[in-house]
């Protein structure tokens, strides 16, 4: 306590005067501040905090090592474009279109809305003719199933053989199938009556097949399978009628005029199987169907009387024979 009393000695003190502040030095690394004692100054907290404060650097120098806690100074890199980015406006405020194309834009927008609503209508459109492709493959099936392709127009034929590489096949085989039950009907017919039907009768009903025979011929392998149907459409007719039938002029008469027009037929289906020149099942051996022809023809003529059997046929087929005589196994030899 004795400091505080000295403090108390030195403010009575009216001859003591302070001691006069000293000037302040010119630089702090160049002159250090004197030590001065706490007998000397007024030691309030004000006084000393003033007097500390006058003699405390404004801003106190940073040695080298201490320069590694400072943040760097970032700096615009060289080639980057500073004053594009903050001239840039905002989105909201980018420039309108000029009028020109916002009138060319208002233009074409009519012609936008109508190419829109015509691919739209497009796609409903194939999804229409899809609904009909399925329909119509349904109609094929179920005409196929029951071997009506031979009873169906024309057209629906046309379309239904069009890109179909089995459809000579299938054609053959519901013709053939018609054969037989038009051939059973005939049979069930004559034995219900007494006396025999007119040959005619059944020539008519026979030659109805005629038409879808030569449409068969005119498809893809179509010829072999006519030839054969012809054929055995003469056979079914032979099949038909009793001696005394036989016998009859009239029946005679229709008998000839039946196979008159399988003859023309077959004369169609000879020259396209020809002209052919190869086959499914390999290369047609003419003279072997002649053998057969002659021999079915000479037992009609024993048996019916029938006179002539594919005579213009036959004709097509031995000229044939005799052009490619020599080649015994050849396109169109004789085996």
């Amino acid at each position: 306590m004795s400091w505080l009393r000295r403090l108390s000695r030195d403010r009575s003190s009216k001859n003591e005067q302070d001691f006069k502040m000293p000037a302040r030095p010119t630089s702090f690394a160049d002159q250090q501040s004197p030590p001065y004692k706490d007998t000397q100054y007024a030691s309030t907290y004000n006084s000393q905090d003033r007097l500390g404060s006058s003699y405390r650097p404004t801003t106190a120098p940073q040695s080298e090592s201490q320069h590694y806690n400072a943040l760097p100074i970032q700096r615009p890199q060289e080639g980057s474009n500073t004053a594009t980015a903050h001239n840039t406006p905002p989105s909201s405020m980018a420039q309108a279109p000029d009028p020109l194309t916002r009138a060319f834009n208002e233009a074409v927008r009519p012609y936008l809305d109508k190419i829109d609503r015509l691919e739209a209508e497009i796609e409903e459109k194939n999804l229409d003719i899809q609904q009909l492709e399925e329909e119509r493959a349904d109609m094929y099936a179920w005409i196929d199933k029951r071997g009506l392709r031979a009873d169906v127009p024309p057209s629906i034929a046309a379309a239904m053989n069009h890109n179909d590489t089995t459809s000579a096949q299938t054609l053959a085989h519901h013709l053939d199938r018609k054969m037989t039950i038009l051939n059973h009907d005939l049979h069930r017919l004559q034995d219900s009556l007494s006396s025999h039907l007119p040959t005619s009768t059944f020539t008519t009903t026979l030659a109805t097949l005629l038409p879808a025979i030569e449409s068969l011929s005119l498809l893809p392998n179509g010829p072999p399978l006519a030839f054969e149907l012809l054929i055995k459409l003469g056979g079914n007719l032979n099949s038909h009628g009793g001696e005394d039938g036989y016998n009859n002029d009239g029946d005679i008469a229709s008998r000839a005029e039946f196979y008159s027009r399988l003859d023309e037929t077959m004369v169609d289906v000879v020259r396209r199987r020809l002209e052919k020149g190869s086959e499914e099942d390999g290369p047609w051996y003419v003279g072997k169907d002649v053998k057969r022809l002659e021999k079915t023809g000479g037992f009609l003529r024993s048996k019916i009387g029938l006179q002539t059997y594919f005579p213009r046929s036959l004709d097509v087929m031995r000229y044939e024979v005799k052009r490619s005589e020599g080649g015994v196994n050849g396109r169109h030899g004789s085996p």
